[in-house]
């Protein structure tokens, strides 16, 4: 359960960012951010936690989000819908050759615009934000992201609001390679819940 856990931690904190992206405009914690989106181009990693750059202090919000929203707390209940949402769109991709060799292709050309300084610059972002749009946005059921319309009107936020989206496809495929499914959301909460305060604790 270790690994599936820490997956779904990934999917829970793109969709806790993307939750405040939407309601303030801003991300709060730049490891966090960091270390979702460059899981995108670790498709060879050597293991679950090496997806995230083997950094489990950068998914303590995802881990801290997975345990409030299995605890009920009512602030969670739209990133507990974007999270369903991700989980529900990763489960189809599989089947869907053309769309999986799109992304690949996009985020191959995306690291061209990386920079040793600014690897996550908004050139990047913005690359990835097209790749959403052109893909995952394209299924159903699609991630309706609720917010402040001042910011969901600005296209500086829009895009990172789809960068972190794509993102958290990625940790919700992993989360199915590592043996989750959605009836686990519904009868494993409590180990879950110990897993990821396990994971917290560095243990």
């Amino acid at each position: 359960m270790r690994d599936q856990t820490i997956a779904l931690a990934g999917v829970y904190q793109a969709a806790t960012m993307a939750h405040e992206l939407a309601n303030s405009g801003a991300i709060r914690d730049n490891q966090s951010w960091e270390v979702s989106l460059n899981s995108l181009y670790k498709l060879d990693a050597s293991s679950t936690e090496d997806v995230f750059d083997n950094n489990l202090a950068g998914l303590a919000l995802g881990c801290n989000s997975l345990i409030k929203s299995f605890n009920k707390d009512s602030y969670y209940i739209n990133i507990i819908k974007y999270t369903i949402t991700l989980l529900t769109l990763a489960a189809k991709l599989p089947q869907r050759d053309a769309m999986l060799d799109e992304i690949a292709k996009g985020l191959q050309d995306s690291k061209v615009l990386q920079t040793a300084d600014d690897p996550l610059n908004i050139h990047v972002v913005s690359k990835l934000a097209q790749i959403y749009s052109k893909t995952i946005s394209q299924m159903q059921p699609r991630v309706i992201v609720a917010g402040q319309p001042f910011h969901l009107k600005d296209q500086a936020i829009t895009e990172k609001i789809r960068a972190i989206l794509l993102a958290g496809i990625r940790s919700a495929i992993l989360w199915k390679q590592t043996g989750g499914n959605q009836l686990q959301l519904l009868f494993k909460r409590k180990t879950y819940i110990e897993e990821a305060k396990r994971l917290l604790a560095g243990t």
